[in-house]
């Protein structure tokens, strides 16, 4: 199936919507029905959510770097300090994200 398409988070997050299919109807479910019933009921609000907390995380860490590289140059380099980190930092910070945030609510 489409199961080595997804990402550590949404894998993480289909084995949390099936651990609660399973609660609520007191039975098994295979890994395959709750990524079919998770695509069609809870993927789109939950990529959107992730989405949104990705780019709060992400403003936050430009953010910090801004503050820190200001506080070492003794004034504020705004822009700069930000472009310094969208080019330094951004692709890896993905990455890291991608692998090691799987729930939405980190």
């Amino acid at each position: 199936m489409m199961e080595c398409q997804l990402t550590k988070a949404e894998r993480y997050a289909i084995d949390k919507y099936r651990a609660r299919l399973e609660r609520d109807r007191g039975e098994e479910v295979s890994f395959d029905e709750a990524l079919e019933l998770w695509l069609a009921e809870e993927a789109k609000a939950w990529r959107e959510e992730r989405q949104r907390a990705c780019m709060a995380r992400q403003r936050d860490e430009i953010n910090r770097h801004k503050w820190i590289e200001s506080e070492k140059a003794g004034r504020d380099l705004g822009r700069e300090a930000v472009m310094d980190w969208i080019s330094n930092n951004a692709e890896a910070w993905r990455r890291w994200y991608e692998q090691e945030c799987f729930d939405t609510s980190q």
